[in-house]
C-alpha cells in the first residue's frame, strides 16, 4: 500500500516537474496564446505504441485512422473473449460438469468481448479534417452543425490556432512509458485532442502534414 502511495506521489511531482519547465519555456513559439493556455495532458491515460496514423490520400479528406497494430490489439481480446465462451461450453456439453462453468464462461467471455467492442468502437472512431468544407470532426458520421452541446461537435478550422504535442508519463505497476498528445488549440484557448500514443516520431510527422494542410504551427513540447 504505502509503495503504490509513493510510487503516485513521484509521478505527481515529476508531472509538476515537467509542466512548470513547459509552462517556463512556452516563449519559443512567440504566441501570446501558447502562455495562457495549459501545458498538462488532456487526455490522462495512452498507449505505449502507435495507435493511430494520418491518412492524406483523399483531396479534401485527412483523416486519423486506427493502425494495424491498434485493430491487432482489439482482436487479441475479442479472440481471448471467444476461447473464453467456446471452450467452457463444449466441456460443458460435451462432459457431465456443474452449472457454474457456464457462469465462469459467460463472466470470462463477456468481459473480453465486451472490452474488445468498446476499444474497437472508440479507437477506430475517424479523426477527420475536411478541407472542402473547412470543419474538424471526431466520429463516423459528421455531426450536425448546429449541436453544440454533441461530445464531438464541429470544429471550424478557422478557429484553430496551433497544435500542441504534449508527454505524459505512464506509470504502472508493470510497465513506465510515455504516451504523446496531439491537441488542437483554438482561438478562445479550448484544446481539443485528436490522438494519443506512444510513438513520438510518428506523432511528429503526421502533426507535420497536419500544419501544412491547416497553415498552423506545431507547438511541441514534448
Amino acid at each position: 500500500m504505502f509503495e503504490k502511495l509513493k510510487e503516485k506521489f513521484e509521478t505527481m511531482v515529476e508531472q509538476a516537474k515537467k509542466a512548470h519547465a513547459e509552462r517556463a519555456d512556452v516563449s519559443r513559439f512567440n504566441h501570446p496564446l501558447a502562455e495562457q493556455i495549459e501545458w498538462h495532458p488532456l487526455k490522462g491515460g495512452g498507449s505505449n505504441f502507435c495507435t493511430h496514423r494520418l491518412d492524406d490520400s483523399q483531396n479534401d479528406l485527412l483523416v486519423f485512422k486506427a493502425t494495424r497494430g491498434a485493430k491487432l490489439f482489439i482482436g487479441i481480446f475479442g479472440f481471448a473473449g471467444l476461447l473464453g465462451l467456446a471452450i467452457p461450453l463444449a466441456i460443458y456439453f460435451t462432459q457431465d460438469t456443474e452449472w457454474f462453468l457456464l457462469l465462469f464462461a459467460f463472466l470470462f467471455g463477456g468481459i473480453f468481448l465486451g472490452a474488445s467492442y468498446l476499444m474497437y468502437h472508440f479507437m477506430t472512431m475517424p479523426r477527420v479534417f475536411d478541407r472542402f468544407y473547412g470543419h474538424y470532426y471526431k466520429g463516423r458520421k459528421k455531426p450536425n452543425e448546429m449541436d453544440v452541446n454533441s461530445k464531438n461537435p464541429l470544429i471550424d478550422c478557422n478557429d484553430i490556432v496551433a497544435l500542441q504535442i504534449i508527454r505524459e508519463y505512464i506509470r504502472s505497476d508493470k510497465s513506465r512509458y510515455y504516451s504523446y498528445e496531439l491537441n488542437l488549440v483554438l482561438r478562445d484557448g479550448e484544446r481539443i485532442n485528436v490522438v494519443d500514443h506512444g510513438k513520438i516520431q510518428a506523432l511528429r510527422e503526421d502533426a507535420e502534414i497536419l500544419s501544412t494542410h491547416l497553415g498552423v504551427p506545431v507547438w511541441d513540447a514534448a
